[in-house]
């Protein structure tokens, strides 16, 4: 019992020294002091990852534990890492986030990225996507383009209804064109003309051309 009142009586000291990180790795350093080299670890709240050369804050504490707490300077113009040991929150109460940076920004995961909103903006001067498989769900959709240009190896399209107006249209097909349906009516206010090698118009009951002046051959 007075050994155990002892041991529970103990205080873990601990002491701030300033150490220059001689080998970093993963959550393992190495750590050069005044005092010596330190086998150290990065301390959780240490966000950004120490490397070699830095100079660091680091807790020595009398039970033996050593952590880095802090990297207080770094070569100019060496890159930074900021590290956490499984799922990080950044959480606002309230305000914005803001994330700016110079020469771009890149994300990068392995799985899923998912994006929750109440509205979606993106405003970029030019924009690349490269999908092998997108699905599109939406209540509406409304699209304005100057110009716009699609090349597919097959579409396929099935709608309730088509409605399209248009100034000028222009169509090319090279081989086959088939068109069924129930009904068809075209209209044109002056002229339609119907050009072909080899023209037929077959009806199962009734053909009839109307005109004030109908001219064959």
């Amino acid at each position: 019992m007075r050994s155990l009142a002892r041991k529970q009586g103990q205080r873990v000291l601990v002491t701030q020294e300033l150490g220059t990180v001689a080998r970093a790795g993963g959550a393992a350093l190495v750590v050069r002091t005044d005092a010596g080299e330190l086998q150290a670890r990065r301390a959780k709240g240490c966000l950004l990852e120490p490397e070699a050369g830095d100079l660091v804050l680091v807790a020595v504490a009398t039970d033996g534990r050593c952590y880095v707490l802090s990297v207080l300077e770094r070569e100019a113009g060496a890159p930074a890492s900021l590290v956490a040991d499984g799922d990080l929150n950044i959480k606002l109460p309230a305000g914005r986030l803001g994330i700016a940076a110079q020469d771009g920004i890149g994300l990068v995961s392995a799985k899923e990225v998912s994006v929750v909103s109440a509205g979606l903006s993106v405003n970029a001067v030019d924009g690349d996507v490269a999908l092998q498989r997108l699905s599109f769900v939406a209540t509406f959709l409304r699209a304005e383009l100057d110009k716009a240009k699609v090349l597919a190896g097959s579409l396929d399209s099935v709608l309730d209804r088509l409605s399209q107006r248009v100034k000028r249209a222009y169509r090319t097909v090279e081989e086959s064109d088939h068109l069924r349906a129930e009904r068809i009516d075209y209209v044109a206010k002056k002229t339609m003309s119907l050009r072909g090698e080899n023209t037929l118009l077959t009806a199962q009951e009734l053909v009839k051309v109307d005109g004030e002046q109908i001219h064959l051959g």
